[in-house]
């Protein structure tokens, strides 16, 4: 038994095991010791020369914040090697864009990228994409060997990408006038301006002044009416009507004039409900008198025999303002005389020169519209095919007026082509329009009796699918006219995007210069579909098809395609400026086709000036625009050019001709542009010696004389004080 029983001691020691015991500890201590014992992966500067732990915070360590110390962090060798050579690409992508664009004469950059080549490895030169935001294609490596990447940005910055300059928050003006992208001839307007400031300084040998002075801030170029406020107190009966003769002309100035370039309002049912005033809603009641206000500033311009007192639109706009803008038509649910009544005040406020404040009208606008669906194609089986057609025309006025408004402001657009399915108008009069919604589908699509819009990847390649069928097949009368200027408007868009965005200074040259000539072939391909009857470059070569017809849509027609051609080619300018002596090249290509196209947007005007002539055939709500384009080309041509140049007496020509039809206009937009323009041309005038020695021009170039446009007097007016007989008031004596 005595070899069966463990020693007494051996049993014990093997039943008695260790077991370590946990110290207690809160789990917040852990945290923070564990928070106090991580390794950061570098001190400061401070911690570092006393020997103590850093706990590596940014911007202040909690050593250096306690004791009031500079918190500083050397980076390590390898980082700022790293940081040298990323700079070092930049700059060899920079050079190598040059390259591309301009050429390298003397052979200095191609050797400069050849030492980078050298110094850095391969596979630096080719870096991956590091912004998530920007396609890859954006990386790839260009010609040169070297990644075009952010280097590229200040070429084409230089151009037309747009950035903010100036607070415009500080004071009512530069709120007034608010953002103006470099697509507006505002900002072309400035443009001369900076120039005539550099050849200034480097003919005095000044220093260069980098800063923007008050005077170069882009509110002292507007030449339109934002800043000055017309939103007069007005004491009057908001639904008193103006006699029926005086409202019957206001109407027809309405049709005449606006009707088939902004074919928001039905006719039949304009006409109708002018017939029966007394029966109107307020937000008809909104309408008509906004189809008034137009209508009044029309007769202003023209000088019609029965006008009113010059201020009658500011009424009726007034009174359309307090029936379809109060605060409970604004916060109730959108409807489609709430979309035409904002539709028409953005038209009125870009006629008389407020052109900020319709950018925003019609963006409400085109919200509601997109609210109610007019974006996307109507498929409802109880809705007639007139009232959708109807519907088609509303969206399709807002999309042109917005373009337009676009192009003056050098805003975006709030309308995502991508997303709209809505089909263009049909090329029928009112009168003709069917409500059999097969036989109207089997006109708008004649090769299928329904059309899926949205099989197309390309934001617009839908629309360009009905463009493809040609506008000369279908017969020229004032629908054929809309759609003409709708499919203008998408590639007017299609022109601010690419060119005036931010999405330009990612791309390559080669892209871009690839891109504006896709655009340039759209622009011929437009041209080219319209009806012979609205052919307006017949009308220069002599052989007019059907002389005395049509000549107001091709005068419309031509102001619209000669101004997207100086939109598509106003980039190319600034390479006058920067001495291109290859006249082959794809920018001086690109600059004497603005040139030119500005030139023939001259060309419709006669050498005499007429202001009726152009009120009546030209696009009166937006003609300043159009003659200001062409004037800040051949102003911007002026000033980047020598003395002693040949073009110089043709381009001084064509601007004194333009700059007088300015004067004649008698419009305040017209007499603010004149002032301005008229001035630039004095100070360019005498830097190149030109010859202004006719009297009324020897005056501009000395400033003895400036028209200034006045400020509309504010306070309380009663209405009846401004109004003549037959307006609807108490005629003023």
């Amino acid at each position: 038994m005595s070899s069966s029983t463990p020693p007494s001691g051996s049993g014990k020691q093997s039943n008695m095991r260790k077991v370590a015991i946990p110290r207690l500890q809160r789990s917040a201590q852990i945290a923070a010791v564990s928070k106090e014992r991580r390794r950061v992966p570098r001190a400061c500067t401070a911690c570092r020369n006393h020997k103590i732990k850093c706990s590596g915070e940014t911007p202040r360590c909690k050593h250096c914040e306690s004791t009031g110390r500079d918190c500083v962090y050397i980076l390590p060798r390898r980082d700022r090697l790293k940081i040298v050579t990323d700079r070092c690409i930049q700059l060899a992508a920079l050079l190598s864009e040059l390259k591309d664009r301009f050429g390298d004469e003397d052979g200095r950059i191609a050797e400069l990228l050849e030492g980078v080549a050298e110094d850095i490895p391969e596979n630096r030169l080719t870096p991956g994409n590091s912004n998530p935001d920007i396609d890859g294609d954006d990386s790839k490596v260009s010609n040169g060997g070297v990644a075009s990447g952010s280097g590229s940005m200040d070429v084409v910055d230089a151009e037309s990408h747009d950035l903010l300059e100036e607070d415009l928050t500080r004071d009512d003006e530069t709120r007034a006038t608010g953002f103006v992208g470099k697509a507006s001839e505002v900002q072309w307007l400035r443009s001369v301006k900076l120039q005539l400031n550099r050849t200034e300084e480097e003919t005095s040998d000044r220093r260069p002044s980098y800063g923007l002075g008050g005077k170069e801030q882009v509110s002292s170029f507007n030449f339109y009416l934002d800043v000055h406020d017309n939103d007069n107190d007005y004491l009057m009966d908001s639904a008193e009507l103006p006699t029926p003769e005086t409202a019957n002309h206001l109407l027809q100035c309405y049709l005449s004039t606006v009707h088939d370039s902004f074919p928001i309002l039905p006719k039949g049912e304009l006409e109708a409900r002018f017939k029966d005033p007394g029966r109107l809603s307020q937000k008809w009641q909104a309408i008509l008198n906004m189809v008034f206000a137009i209508g009044a500033k029309y007769s202003h311009l023209v000088r019609a025999s029965w006008q009113a007192d010059e201020r009658d639109h500011y009424i009726y706009e007034t009174r359309a303002r307090s029936f379809g803008l109060s605060e409970a038509t604004l916060s109730s649910h959108p409807d489609i005389p709430q979309i035409q009544m904002l539709g028409l005040l953005a038209f009125y406020y870009a006629s008389v020169g407020k052109i900020s404040r319709a950018w925003v009208i019609i963006g409400l606008a085109l919200r509601f519209a997109c609210a109610l669906g007019l974006h996307v194609r109507n498929e409802d089986p109880n809705t007639s095919a007139s009232k959708k057609e109807n519907l088609v025309r509303i969206w399709w006025s807002l999309f042109s007026l917005e373009r337009l408004l676009g192009a003056m402001t050098g805003r975006p657009s709030i309308v995502v082509d991508f997303h709209c399915s809505v089909p263009l108008p049909l090329t029928l009069p009112d009168e003709s329009l069917l409500d059999d919604v097969v036989a109207m589908d089997r006109m708008r699509f004649p090769s299928r009796a329904r059309a899926s819009p949205t099989s197309s990847n390309a934001p617009s390649a839908w629309w360009m699918e009905e463009v493809a069928m040609g506008l000369d097949e279908v017969p020229a009368n004032s629908t054929s006219y809309f759609k003409a200027l709708c499919l203008m408007g998408i590639i007017t868009q299609d022109v601010l995007s690419t060119l005036y965005s931010a999405g330009t200074m990612i791309r390559k040259s080669a892209d871009i210069q690839t891109l504006t000539l896709e655009l340039s072939e759209r622009l011929d391909g437009w041209r080219s579909s319209l009806p012979c009857e609205f052919d307006f470059q017949a009308r220069h070569a002599g052989s007019d098809p059907k002389p005395g017809r049509f000549i107001r849509e091709r005068m419309l027609l031509g102001f619209c395609y000669f101004g997207a051609r100086i939109l598509l080619t106003r980039p190319s300018l600034g390479g006058i400026e920067k001495g291109f002596n290859n006249t082959d090249s794809f920018t001086r290509k690109m600059a004497a086709i603005c040139v030119s196209a500005a030139k023939a947007t001259a060309d419709f005007l006669p050498d005499q000036p007429n202001p009726n002539f152009l009120y009546e055939n030209g696009p009166w709500w937006s003609i300043v625009h159009n003659l200001m384009q062409a004037v800040t080309v051949f102003l911007l041509s002026l000033s980047y050019s020598t003395s002693g140049s040949p073009e110089n007496v043709v381009l001084l020509q064509y601007t004194k001709k333009v700059i007088s039809w300015l004067r004649a206009m008698q419009d305040p937009v017209a007499a603010r542009a004149y002032d301005m323009s008229s001035n630039m041309l004095g100070a360019i005038a005498t830097r190149l010696s030109l010859d202004l020695s006719d009297h009324h021009w020897r005056n501009i170039i000395r400033g003895k004389k400036s028209r200034r446009c006045q400020k509309p007097s504010s306070g309380i007016v009663v209405a009846s004080e401004i109004y003549r007989d037959g307006a609807g008031f108490t005629a003023h004596r």
